[in-house]
């Protein structure tokens, strides 16, 4: 076998011509191929990549939220306990003033009832002491007593005031003098009335006289609508008007109503 030199040039060339047809036409487009492919990989990754991290930041951003949203209820429900637990004290705390407020109503009911049933025992009671008091007065009150009312008036007249007195006196000026008594006085009666009178106005007068059976049993005398004197009748009526003030002092009104009973003592205890 001999050795062909051109052969092996020609060989080498066609061998450098196909290298750079293939170069030209076939690994320059394949490697353009991967390089596009690779760029556009790369480009995917990078993609995935910001998917990734988005999706990662969105997963916090929900977390976030809903650990927000989880401390907001957690506040909310202890705000609802709160606000039921104040709801629960503040009722329990009526229910207990309306409670208490029945209790005092209740008992205040009852306190009423109580002072009403006693002020109605003790007028009750007063009535008849004093009915049983004026029908014994009206039953002792006859001539055999007729002394003992006139010294009793005596010493009524012998104890009345300088200014009831200076009154009396100056009533005498239109008004004629009026001795009153429950009964029909004897001629001695009359004499000793009389001379009580004058010797108490300092006048010589001559009274009239008439009988009062509303006096029970006493004397009085009555001058231009002044009266001075002693009765039963109205050392009952001050016993009623005692009475009276006490049941008004046990309801709560004796103080507005005092200073008027007070009044009408004293005017009875002038009788």
């Amino acid at each position: 076998m001999t050795f062909d030199p051109f052969t092996l040039i020609a060989q080498i060339v066609n061998f450098v011509i196909l290298l750079a047809l293939l170069r030209v036409f076939l690994y320059r487009p394949v490697q353009r191929t991967m390089q596009a492919r690779e760029r556009r990989i790369a480009q995917e990754q990078a993609s995935a990549e910001e998917a990734r991290r988005e999706a990662r930041a969105e997963a916090e951003a929900l977390r976030d939220e809903r650990n927000e949203l989880e401390r907001k209820r957690r506040a909310r429900l202890e705000e609802i306990e709160e606000e039921a637990d104040s709801l629960r004290e503040r009722r329990v705390e009526e229910i207990e003033q309306e409670a208490q407020e029945a209790r005092e109503a209740h008992a205040d009911a009852l306190r009423r009832d109580l002072r009403e049933a006693r002020e109605r025992l003790r007028r009750r009671s007063a009535e008849l002491l004093v009915d049983e008091l004026r029908r014994a007065l009206s039953e002792l009150a006859d001539a055999s007593l007729e002394r003992q009312a006139m010294r009793v008036f005596r010493q009524r007249l012998a104890d009345v005031e300088p200014d009831t007195l200076g009154a009396l006196r100056g009533r005498l000026e239109g008004s004629s003098a009026v001795i009153a008594t429950a009964f029909e006085p004897s001629v001695e009666a009359r004499e000793e009335a009389t001379a009580a009178v004058r010797e108490a106005l300092e006048r010589e007068i001559d009274p009239s006289f008439e009988v009062d059976p509303d006096l029970r049993m006493g004397v009085a005398l009555r001058i231009g609508g002044l009266e001075v004197g002693w009765s039963a009748q109205g050392w009952a009526d001050e016993l009623e008007a005692t009475f009276d003030d006490v049941v008004r002092e046990v309801r709560g009104d004796g103080d507005e109503k005092g200073d008027g009973s007070e009044q009408a003592r004293e005017a009875e205890r002038e009788r």
